[in-house]
């Protein structure tokens, strides 16, 4: 028999701040799967538990969204551990330690001599690839479809399972293969997954494409521009493929850091579920990067992707405050909108403070939801992969609704083995090996 210990250092009972260290009780170090951090209404980074660097044998990046990936570099002051990920999730994760430090520098823990270390310190790794951690540890990574480069991590201890999901989408978009479960092996001891969605059902995305393009070609028909607010990894390439894939032949334009996220992408074709639509897209936008093309910009009909897609900051806000005063423009949110941001603000109230000033919202505003986690149906899909005996543990969601789920799977499957844990909670689990 095997005693796990797994505390949950942030993600429990929130979304966001992931971050969970696992180790065996005979062990004298553990596990670290993702160090993440969210952002108060003031930018200032909200921390998860705190970890020791010599405590850590190795640490997991599923992604590199920040909420999985901003405290990271705090580790690398001293001890520093090796960190496994993907060579495109490296990259990205390298672009976002830098913009957090220039939104929130001053109440981050690192600079960039950490954000060098973390890189210096990484041990890329790719999809099917089984690989000795330390001794009697294994690890194993699948494809996790939620943004480029995502993975779900397999960790053998001492012959114990352990999946850490990380944020996943079992469904296939226009630039992602959907997760592998099929890779997945049924008897594992814990799962670690998130539950972001667990009460929501993502309508076809057929219907969300067919509507978005509608939109779009009506308001540029109309003598107005689109802007398109994005996160910069995953949203902004999937806004982008989308447009060409359904012959969208107007000015596309692409801002802030979506142009390099672009980038680093494209040097990564194999992630891709069409690498060819995705090098014809990029070659079919425009990169803006100075002042002057952006003022330019808004003279004539154009779709612009711009981030951030929440719209704290990023040349989104620009376009938003020189857009959003004509009837003729549409703004369109993909994305999840949390509360306390300009974005949720926007579609709540119709106007929103931006930059210490208030903008009130003129032209037409929509959302649509171009989600790249899995819903309620895809959620229950992977739960009930898993053996009976196999423990869930629900995290990255929202407590009230992940009881809610939790009730549902038990009234229609007999499914009584998912713990929704708290932050700063510890749980021993015991595999019988």
């Amino acid at each position: 028999m095997v005693n796990l210990l797994i505390k949950v250092l942030g993600g429990g009972g929130e979304v966001g701040r992931m971050a969970v260290f696992v180790k065996d009780a005979t062990m004298d170090k553990g596990f670290l799967f993702d160090y993440g951090v969210n952002f108060d209404e003031n930018d200032r980074p909200v921390m998860p538990g705190h970890v020791r660097p010599r405590d850590l044998a190795a640490v997991f990046l599923s992604h590199s969204h920040l909420d999985h990936c901003g405290a990271l570099p705090g580790l690398y002051v001293s001890s520093p551990p090796p960190v496994y990920a993907t060579p495109l999730t490296l990259e990205l994760a390298d672009i976002m330690f830098k913009d957090a430090i220039k939104l929130s520098g001053y109440y981050l823990p690192y600079e960039d001599e950490e954000i060098k270390a973390v890189l210096d310190h990484a041990i890329p790794v790719t999809y099917g690839e089984d690989i000795d951690v330390a001794n009697d540890v294994r690890a194993y990574f699948v494809n996790a479809g939620h943004v480029p480069g995502s993975m779900i991590t397999i960790l053998e201890i001492n012959g114990a399972r352990v999946l850490f999901t990380g944020d996943f989408n079992l469904a296939q978009t226009n630039l992602l293969r959907g997760a592998d479960l099929g890779s997945i092996p049924r008897d594992v001891d814990v799962v670690i997954m998130e539950g972001t969605y667990v009460m929501n059902t993502h309508p076809p995305r057929e219907e969300v494409e067919r509507d978005f393009i509608k939109v779009i070609r009506e308001t540029i028909e109309g003598g107005g521009s689109v802007l398109i607010p994005v996160f910069t990894i995953g949203r902004a390439q999937e806004i982008l493929i989308t447009l060409y894939k359904n012959g969208v032949d107007y000015p596309i334009i692409i801002d802030g850091l979506a142009r390099l996220a672009n980038q680093v992408v494209a040097r990564y074709p194999h992630y891709l579920a069409n690498p060819e639509l995705y090098m014809k897209a990029v070659e079919n936008s425009l990169e803006i990067a100075a002042d002057y093309q952006r003022r330019s910009l808004t003279k004539e009909p154009v779709i612009i992707i711009s981030p951030a897609g929440m719209l704290k900051g990023g040349a989104a806000v620009y376009y938003l405050k020189r857009l959003g005063k004509d009837r003729r423009n549409a703004v369109i949110l993909p994305s999840y909108q949390a509360p306390d941001t300009p974005g949720f603000e926007l579609l709540t109230r119709g106007r929103a403070f931006v930059d210490k000033s208030e903008v009130v919202l003129e032209a037409k505003l929509y959302w649509f939801d171009f989600s790249s986690h899995s819903g309620r149906a895809e959620l229950e899909t992977f739960i009930r992969h898993f053996n009976p005996d196999t423990k869930i543990l629900l995290v990255h969601t929202e407590a009230i609704k992940a009881l809610q789920f939790l009730d549902r799977l038990k009234d229609k499957y007999g499914i009584d083995n998912i713990h929704v844990p708290t932050s700063d909670e510890s749980i021993i689990v015991n595999a019988h090996r």
